[in-house]
């Protein structure tokens, strides 16, 4: 019977009878433990140590990623750390990663962070519970991942278990819930799929016969917003744009608030510069509202051509919707 492979990461000394008990916890639920001093990981004699170890990882299904005051060994030829190697290999992997830090390395990062400003106090300081600073921009570079970026602080072994115990009875769950939920959708699509087609057949027929050349474009130009990421944002937070208001306001902003909608600023704690967050009530961080301007102004030029090549004017389009049922609201 396959069990699940759990590769642990982390630098050896200071965590080593971590590591020991994680190797018991893994065990317990029946999963297969990869650590390096256990034997568990094949050293090819084609490659490095480390290579094999990065190899491992890519064969592993969940990497667990301890970060304590010591950066570790660095690979080969290079500055990063084989902990760092790993855990990169596991992001480019699509490994699900869960990721701890001791909590007194963490603290020591916080006054690492709030003294970035001043690089020459910084170079002064000394850090009781880091060995490098090396291991503040490894910790950042797991907080400023898109996703699987979630890092918890522990005193304990147990905190370890406790938090692992948790997230594995919650994964559990989500693969339960993903395939019922999978097996639904699948249904439901190709009911869709069928009915779809079969409108889109019928609706053609109808406007070739006697759709006027208005109804015609401005069916086109519905059929480009469809689908459209940016008309999904706004469907989010209670808006309905319609190809007139797109062809209209040449900003994404200028068009919310045409639907008494406001996109504002997203208040929350992740980094508005990284992570792509929409609320409810329109709120977005920085890098959320960046890809709805850029996809906003792709649509409008989609929707510009279609009305240049119809020879149609936006006034058209404006007054087509002013004397019919817009077919997008409905």
């Amino acid at each position: 019977m396959a069990a699940p492979t759990v590769f642990v990461s982390s630098t050896f000394y200071d965590l080593r009878y971590a590591r020991e008990s994680l190797k018991r916890f893994i065990e317990q639920f029946g999963y297969i433990s990869v650590l390096s001093e256990a034997g568990a990981v094949y050293y090819n004699p084609k490659t490095t140590a480390a290579e094999s170890c990065l190899q491992e990882v890519s064969n592993a299904n969940i990497l667990i990623l301890l970060i304590g005051g010591r950066y570790g060994m660095a690979l080969p030829g290079s500055s990063e750390s084989v902990t760092n190697a790993e855990y990169q290999r596991a992001v480019k992997d699509k490994v699900p990663v869960f990721a701890l830090v001791e909590q007194s390395t963490l603290s020591d990062y916080a006054v690492y962070q709030a003294n970035l400003g001043s690089p020459e106090a910084l170079a002064k300081m000394k850090f009781p519970n880091a060995d490098s600073v090396k291991i503040f921009e490894f910790i950042d570079s797991v907080r400023t991942q898109t996703e699987n970026n979630a890092l918890v602080p522990f005193r304990t072994i147990s905190d370890i278990e406790n938090y692992l115990r948790a997230q594995w009875a919650g994964m559990m769950h989500d693969h339960l819930s993903s395939n019922s939920r999978e097996a639904q959708v699948v249904d439901t699509l190709a009911v869709l799929t069928s009915v779809n087609t079969r409108v889109e057949l019928i609706a053609s027929q109808i406007l070739r016969s006697v759709g006027t050349q208005m109804d015609r474009v401005y069916v086109n130009l519905l059929q480009a917003m469809i689908g459209n990421s940016v008309i999904g944002d706004f469907q989010y937070f209670g808006g309905s744009p319609t190809p007139g208001q797109v062809l209209r306001w040449p900003t994404v902003e200028e068009c919310a608030m045409a639907q008494g909608k406001v996109i504002g600023e997203y208040g929350g704690p992740e980094d508005t510069e990284t992570q792509y967050i929409i609320s409810s009530s329109g709120a977005v961080t920085n890098a959320r509202r960046r890809q709805m301007t850029s996809t906003y102004e792709q649509l409008r030029d989609e929707l510009g051509e279609i009305l240049e090549l119809s020879g149609l004017k936006l006034d058209d389009v404006l007054e087509y919707e002013k004397s019919t049922t817009s077919i997008y609201a409905t």
